[in-house]
């Protein structure tokens, strides 16, 4: 009896394997425990281009004010920034205050710098070893005293750090900071980031606050991409901050974006998307 052609077509479903929801994904997930300290381990979330080779590891510091939990937009942010540059997106998750004040963010995330340049082939297979620091915020700062630290023991440092509207002032009182209309951090809040992550630490600290780093600190700083946003009281400090890379002779590249608050690369408010574009156009530039 001959096929009809609704039954040739059945037949040939039937004989199909079904595409599962790991194959439609354009990125691999999976997950790593970082022992960092004596019974303190932080996860790191890696993405991983999944059609196209790996071109290279950006290493992701969320922002947290040094206390707020990682998040699903620090995540989303990770995953579209794997999927338009093709890099490797090593997300870590840091120790937070109070419970683990300065330095155990910095500890933590510079010995995974550490890790990651030491062991690269584990991450990617990229020809060309670059290596991007990404930082929001706190993660910002962080970003520059891993880099600090790494000069200061004459080690390598990365190809590229950007700093995404970056908390890098934390001995002024922020009663003596100027507030922009929609500023979303309040005078209280700043004070609460930094009473929980300085904790009992000296003023005058540049690991605290890198706007205080002298400019030989900043000698063989990596090229530097600095946003910010015109809403946003960390604005200044972070523009600052970008002199004094322009000083120690740092290639320096500034953004200032409109219509924008503190968070909103992440947070997908305001000039988002330019800022995200920009970021992807820097890397890719590598």
């Amino acid at each position: 009896m001959t096929k009809t052609a609704t039954e040739e077509r059945q037949a040939q479903r039937a004989r199909e394997t079904p595409i599962d929801a790991a194959q439609w994904a354009s990125e691999q997930t999976r997950t790593e425990e970082l022992t960092v300290a004596d019974d303190l381990t932080a996860k790191l979330y890696i993405h991983e281009p999944n059609f196209v080779p790996s071109a290279g590891i950006i290493i992701d510091f969320h922002g947290s004010g040094f206390v707020h939990l990682h998040n699903d937009h620090d995540t989303y942010f990770c995953k579209r920034i794997s999927n338009a540059t093709h890099y490797t997106v090593l997300d870590f998750d840091y120790p937070l205050a109070p419970e683990h004040p300065f330095p155990a963010a910095l500890d933590a995330c510079d010995q995974l710098v550490q890790h990651v340049q030491a062991h690269y082939r584990d991450y990617s297979q990229a020809p060309t070893q670059r290596l991007v620091l990404i930082g929001h915020s706190a993660g910002g700062n962080l970003v520059i005293g891993t880099q600090m630290r790494a000069l200061a023991r004459q080690q390598a440092v990365a190809n590229l750090a950007i700093l995404d509207y970056p908390a890098l002032d934390l001995d002024t009182d922020p009663d003596d900071n100027t507030y922009p209309t929609g500023a979303v951090i309040s005078p209280a809040q700043a004070k609460l980031f930094n009473q929980f992550y300085r904790a009992k630490v000296p003023l005058g600290n540049p690991y605290v606050s890198p706007v205080l780093a002298d400019t030989d600190a900043l000698v063989g700083f990596p090229p530097t991409v600095i946003h910010t946003a015109d809403h946003d009281t960390l604005a200044a400090e972070a523009e600052r901050f970008g002199q004094h890379l322009i000083a120690a002779q740092t290639p320096v590249t500034m953004h200032r974006y409109l219509n924008s608050v503190h968070g909103f690369t992440v947070s997908l408010t305001g000039e988002y998307q330019a800022s995200f574009l920009d970021m992807v156009r820097a890397i890719q530039q590598l």
